[in-house]
């Protein structure tokens, strides 16, 4: 899913209804200027889809368990299981761009 230096965050969520899934979607609108164009791609795998529990199915085959909702997946490594705060997330995304050298 991820080529060159970019790095892809997948938010495992529920679109609708979901206060804390909301947040996370929220902070990861704030820190996308931070990162050059097209280095940070990011997607919402909803699991309130039939899409998104097929996503949700291969993320857990990937990471081997079961992702918690909501959770941050990124470049197909569970990074967060829980809401980080913007430092947080910011700084795992770096992180994960170093990786990709």
């Amino acid at each position: 899913m991820v080529d060159g230096k970019g790095v892809m965050v997948e938010i495992v969520a529920k679109k609708k209804g979901c206060v804390l899934c909301d947040l996370a979607i929220a902070i990861l609108e704030e820190i996308t200027p931070e990162f050059e164009k097209g280095l940070l791609r990011w997607e919402v795998v909803d699991v309130g889809s039939r899409e998104g529990l097929i996503r949700f199915d291969e993320l857990t085959q990937i990471c081997g368990s079961r992702p918690a909702v909501p959770s941050l997946i990124i470049n197909e490594g569970i990074a967060f299981d829980h809401i980080p705060d913007y430092d947080a997330l910011s700084k795992a995304v770096l992180q994960g761009m170093k990786g990709q050298d």
